[in-house]
């Protein structure tokens, strides 16, 4: 049951590295630093949605074990809406103040001019981000390890890796920044869905 955190850990590793190659050939190092400091704001964002999906997991799994169906139901649902507003929240903040969110981690005007464009299109789609987690954190809380770390695998190493590397032959420098909203929307969607269609039905049955 760790392991899906692990393949998170570790294909975040990958995609980062990519990125940062990527950048390098198509944007030089100021691309790199903006990279850098978005990523910094995402795991601000991202932190929160993490600790409350986590923390989730041992209600979920002790109410499964104890046949309250019920709990675990609203256990699902309450994470699922608080992630999504949360995650609705941040976009807001980014499309509102990019400047003031920048200008926390950086104080080079080219770097802050530069990333606004960029971490609007980074951020578009951000709260499917909390779907990924809720429906994750879901699979893991019940056992599901299989189902959790193929959803792992999917959004960064199937979705996020290969788009860095195509993406940028047509987009150039935004392509590499396209590409974790396009994995965000579909590995989010893609994750929910199915534990709603696989793990939601089966509870509202039993």
């Amino acid at each position: 049951l760790g392991i899906p955190g692990f393949i998170m850990a570790g294909t975040n590793c990958l995609v980062q590295v990519t990125c940062n190659a990527t950048l390098k050939t198509y944007g030089g190092d100021t691309y790199i630093g903006v990279m850098t400091v978005i990523n910094s704001v995402r795991e601000i964002f991202s932190i929160p949605v993490s600790g409350l999906t986590h923390g989730a997991q041992p209600v979920i799994s002790f109410n499964y074990g104890a046949k309250e169906y019920r709990r675990v139901r609203s256990g699902i649902v309450f994470i699922s809406l608080l992630g999504a507003a949360f995650t609705a929240i941040c976009w807001a903040l980014v499309l509102i103040l990019p400047e003031q969110l920048l200008r926390l981690f950086t104080a080079d005007k080219n770097l802050v001019r530069l990333g606004i464009h960029s971490m609007h299109i980074y951020f578009f789609g951000f709260v499917f981000m909390s779907l990924q987690f809720a429906g994750q954190s879901t699979f893991t809380a019940l056992g599901k390890a299989r189902q959790a770390v193929f959803f792992s695998l999917l959004r960064k190493a199937f979705i996020v890796f290969p788009l860095t590397l195509l993406l940028p032959k047509w987009f150039a420098v935004d392509g590499v920044f396209l590409a974790e909203p396009i994995s965000n929307i579909i590995g989010g969607l893609a994750c929910y869905i199915t534990m709603r269609l696989t793990v939601l039905r089966k509870l509202n049955r039993q």
